[in-house]
């Protein structure tokens, strides 16, 4: 074994939720320009609303996480004075 710290790649997790979110805005994106064909290609628009679904579940999930581990890393740290 390497005697070399590991380290949290809570900068990537952090980098990933804001790739999420970015992701859902092009699903919304799709599905506006899917909603403006005449006529309505409905197999597009559920698509789009699933992965949607699905990258928001995992958006809440990993931000959250992401957010707590920050949050306990700060009450870890001793205050300085």
């Amino acid at each position: 074994m390497s005697d070399q710290p590991v380290a949290l790649p809570l900068e990537y997790a952090a980098q990933i939720v804001y790739e999420l979110e970015a992701m859902r805005g092009e699903c919304i994106a799709f599905a506006k320009r899917v909603m403006d064909h005449n006529p309505l290609d409905e197999a597009n628009l559920d698509e789009s609303a699933r992965l949607d679904e699905a990258l928001a579940r995992a958006h809440r999930v990993l931000a959250r996480e992401v957010d707590a581990i920050i949050a306990g890393r700060a009450k870890r740290k001793p205050t300085s004075r």
